[in-house]
C-alpha cells in the first residue's frame, strides 16, 4: 500500500486549521449509551455532554473502577444532571472482560449507542493475548466488543422503533498507515513481529479499525436480519489534546500548539457520531468533521479490496477463536 500522501498531510493541517466544532444540541432523553474508556480524556469530555443532552442512562466503561468513580462524580458535579450514570469493568487489553461486559450489557431494558472510544498507542513493545497490545485493544477487542453488543442494538432498535448506533473512534492518521504487515502470507501474524515504529503501528491499528466498520456494514446488509436499524461508523475527532499521547518530541510539540484542538472541541464530535439525528446516512462510512468523509483512497483501489478480504477473514478467525459464533450476524 503506498502509505503517507502529501495531500493526506495537507488535508489534515487544513482540517485542523479551519474547522471548528460547534456545541452538540441531540438529545438524548429516553437513551442509554455506553462509552469505553470514559473516565479520563476525549471519553470523560463526551459523557459530560451526554449528561447534559439528558442521557437516560449512561455507563461509563474502563478498566479501573476507582478512576471511573472519580470521573462520574466530576461529571455530575459539572452538569448537575439527574442522569443516570453508572460505570461498569471493561479492560481491552483482556477478552474476558470484553466477554463479561458484553454479557452484562444484555442485561440492559435497552442499549441505543455505544461509542468504542478506549484505546491504545505504545511507547514499547508488548505483548498481550497473543497479539502485540495495540493491536489487541485497538482492533481485536474492539471488533469483539461491536459484534457481542450487536444483539442488544438490533433487539434495542425493533422493540423501539429507532435506529440504534455503533461508533469506533478511529483517526485520519489511518491514511498515514504503512501495513506492512500485508507482505506476510497471515497479516495478523506478520502484525507480530516487533517494531520500534510505535506511531506506524497505532496508524496501522486505526486503518485495520475502518476496513472492519467497511466490511461489517456490508455483511450486516447481506445477513438475513439485514441491517436491523443499527447504523454503524468509523469517525474521527481529529487532533485533540487527550490522554492518548505518543513519546513528544520537540516539533511535536510545537505542531500541537499550532494544530491541536480542545479536548472539548473533540468530544462534540464524538457526540455527533452517535446521535439520532446523524445515523442515515452514516451506515458503513468514515465520519470526519461531523460529515460522511472518503476514507484512505487505497482502499477502494483493486489491491486495497483485496486486503479488506483478507484483514476481515483473518479477523472473524480470530474473534470465532476467542468466542464461538460472535460472528453470526443471522442470528444476531
Amino acid at each position: 500500500m503506498p502509505g503517507p500522501t502529501l495531500s493526506a498531510g495537507l488535508g489534515l493541517i487544513h482540517k485542523q486549521l479551519t474547522y471548528h466544532a460547534k456545541e452538540p444540541t441531540s438529545d438524548f432523553s429516553g437513551q442509554t449509551v455506553i462509552v469505553t474508556g470514559g473516565n479520563a480524556g476525549l471519553g470523560r469530555e463526551t459523557c459530560r455532554y451526554l449528561a447534559t443532552l439528558k442521557v437516560a442512562r449512561l455507563i461509563i466503561a474502563c478498566r479501573t473502577v476507582t478512576k471511573g468513580e472519580e470521573a462520574r462524580q466530576w461529571i455530575l458535579d459539572q452538569t448537575k444532571s439527574q442522569s443516570v450514570v453508572e460505570v461498569w469493568e471493561l479492560d481491552m487489553s483482556d477478552f474476558q472482560s470484553v466477554k463479561a461486559f458484553s454479557k452484562r450489557a444484555r442485561s440492559l431494558d435497552r442499549l441505543d449507542a455505544v461509542l468504542e472510544n478506549a484505546g491504545s498507542w505504545p511507547k514499547q513493545w508488548e505483548m498481550v493475548e497473543g497479539h502485540e497490545t495495540t493491536v489487541t485493544v485497538n482492533v481485536i477487542s474492539t471488533c469483539l466488543l461491536a459484534y457481542l453488543l450487536l444483539p442488544r442494538l438490533r433487539e434495542t432498535a425493533v422493540t423501539s422503533n429507532t435506529t440504534t448506533r455503533l461508533s469506533i473512534v478511529s483517526s485520519e492518521l489511518h491514511k498515514f498507515a504503512t501495513l506492512k504487515a500485508l507482505d506476510n502470507p497471515k497479516i495478523f501474524e506478520g502484525l507480530k513481529k516487533p517494531t520500534s515504529d510505535y506511531d506506524g503501528r497505532y496508524n496501522d491499528t486505526k486503518l485495520l479499525e475502518m476496513i472492519f466498520v467497511r466490511k461489517l456494514a456490508e455483511a450486516m446488509s447481506a445477513s438475513p436480519s439485514g441491517k436491523g436499524g443499527i447504523s454503524i461508523n468509523a469517525m474521527s475527532p481529529g487532533w485533540c489534546n487527550s490522554n492518548l499521547k505518543p513519546g513528544q518530541t520537540f516539533g511535536a510539540r510545537m505542531a500541537e500548539r499550532l494544530l491541536q484542538r480542545s479536548t472539548e472541541e473533540g468530544a462534540r464530535l464524538l457526540v455527533d457520531a452517535i446521535s439520532l439525528e446523524k445515523a442515515e446516512g452514516r451506515h458503513g462510512q468514515y465520519v470526519s468533521e461531523a460529515q460522511v468523509a472518503k476514507a484512505a483512497g487505497w482502499l477502494y483501489s483493486g489491491n486495497g479490496k483485496e486486503a479488506e478480504q483478507r484483514v476481515w477473514s483473518e479477523l472473524n478467525s480470530i474473534l470465532e477463536s476467542i468466542e464461538h459464533g460472535c460472528t453470526n450476524l443471522g442470528t444476531g
